[in-house]
Formats: C-alpha cells, structure tokens, sequence
C-alpha cells in the first residue's frame, strides 16, 4: 500500500504520468512542426496558438493528480498556485499572438505580463525552501547570482535600443529580474541539497528553459522582422520543457528527506 511519503514509481498512478507526458511530447512535435510550417510556407495556420496552451493544461492536470506522492502539501500548494496563473497566461498570450490588434501593450497583454509575475512569485517562494540559500550565504556564492543576472543585463543591454521601441523600457528589466530570480533560487536547490536530487534537477532545468522563454519572446515581441520569426519558433521548445517539469518536480521520485 503506497504512502504519503512512497515515490510515484511504486505506484500505479506511473501510468497516468508516463500518459500525459507522452500525450504533451506528441502534441509539441506537432505544434513545433506547425510552427516551422508557418514560417517557411507562410501556411498562418492557428494551430500552435490552439494547442500550446493545451500543453500547460496537461502540465496542470499532472500538478491536480500529484495526490499523496506529493514532496509535501506546502510546496504542492505553491505550484499549484502558480499553475493557476501559468495557464492563463499561456492562453492570453496565445490570443495576443493570433490577433495583432492585442498585441504588445494591450491590456490583454498586461494581464498576461501580471499573472506571469505573480507565478513567479510563488514559484519562488517554493523554491526558496524557506530562504534557505541565504542562511549560509557567503561572497564565495555570488558568483551564480552574479552570473544568471549579468548574463541577463548584457542581453537587455544588447537589445536596449529595440526594447525601448517597442515601449519595453520599464517592464522588460522588471520582469527580467523576477525571473532571473527564479533561476537563481532554483539552482541554489541544487548547490545546497534543498530538495532531492531528482526534482532539484528539474526546477533547476525548468527554471533555465523559462529564461531561455522570455529571452527568445522578448527577442520576438521586438518585431525584427526575420530573426524575430526564426525564435518565436523556439520559444515553445523551451517554455514547453518548463512547463512539464515544474509539474513533475511536485512528485516524490525517491525515498530522500527534503531539507528544511
């Protein structure tokens, strides 16, 4: 009889895990092919907008069916949290990318923009374990945080002069930093042991493919004509990645205590 505590493996729910993360893998083949369709044949076909928010759907469903093989209820209800504002927000950037009249700016947009700031906010908080990176923080650790956010400044600094065109001024260095903190936070759940291996692996990975996310929309939503089009082609890749293995790092995977 699994317990609360028993990996998903010795349970019979592997199956429907197994299930839904082939069923989203077989739907991002699509989308992503779909995509390429577009923009070699210029086909304009809806159905990356239609299906990709289907792909955070699944992703949400595996987070509602986690159960009792849960890490634990708290870290459970933060990811749920933000799945919460995670989908929505993938549907109305959907719908901004399909109608151009919504577009950057609109507030269709800006309610996306909000909620996905909000799902940061809780996904840091989870990964945060408590602020457990910072109790033994030292000037030897910078250099992660150092690196995550100066990789990131060098980028907007790079691409300054087009963000400002596009009115990005104020809200892309503020984004910017709610999800170069997600980065951090979740790879110090590696550095410092803060979860068991396997999901401190996959916070650390899903975190990293959100910032290649928002890297390749920003250089997307910048309109700059054809290397816009080629990354908005693989802003799924990563953002797809993400979405799976936020949801399947609330699952206990192994029989390893969680440091508090």
């Amino acid at each position: 009889m699994t317990t609360q505590s028993e990996p998903v493996q010795r349970s019979p729910k592997l199956i429907w895990v197994v299930i839904l993360v082939g069923l989203a893998l077989l739907i991002a083949g699509s989308v992503f092919a779909a995509d390429w369709m577009n923009y070699f044949y210029q086909t304009g076909s809806l159905y990356p907008a239609a299906m990709k928010p289907v792909i955070t759907l699944i992703a949400f469903v595996l987070v509602l069916i986690t159960g009792k093989h849960k890490l634990e209820k708290r870290d459970w209800l933060l990811l749920l949290l933000a799945f919460c504002c995670m989908l929505p927000t993938d549907i109305l950037m959907s719908v901004v990318v399909v109608s151009p009249a919504l577009s950057v700016g609109s507030s269709v947009f800006m309610i996306g923009g909000v909620l996905s700031i909000i799902a940061h906010i809780f996904l840091i908080i989870r990964v945060g374990r408590d602020w457990s990176a910072f109790r033994k923080f030292t000037p030897r650790d910078a250099w992660l945080p150092v690196l995550i956010y100066g990789l990131a400044a060098v980028i907007l600094v790079v691409l300054w002069k087009d963000v400002a065109r596009v009115g990005h001024a104020a809200i892309a260095p503020a984004y910017t930093a709610f999800f170069c903190t997600t980065m951090w936070l979740a790879w110090e759940t590696v550095r410092r042991g803060l979860y068991p291996k396997t999901n401190a692996w996959m916070v650390a990975i899903a975190a990293t493919c959100w910032f290649a996310t928002e890297i390749t929309g920003e250089i997307y939503n910048l309109g700059m004509g054809n290397i816009s089009n080629i990354f908005f082609c693989l802003v799924w890749v990563f953002y797809g990645t993400n979405v799976i293995l936020w949801a399947l790092s609330g699952y206990r995977w192994v029989d390893e205590r969680i440091v508090e």
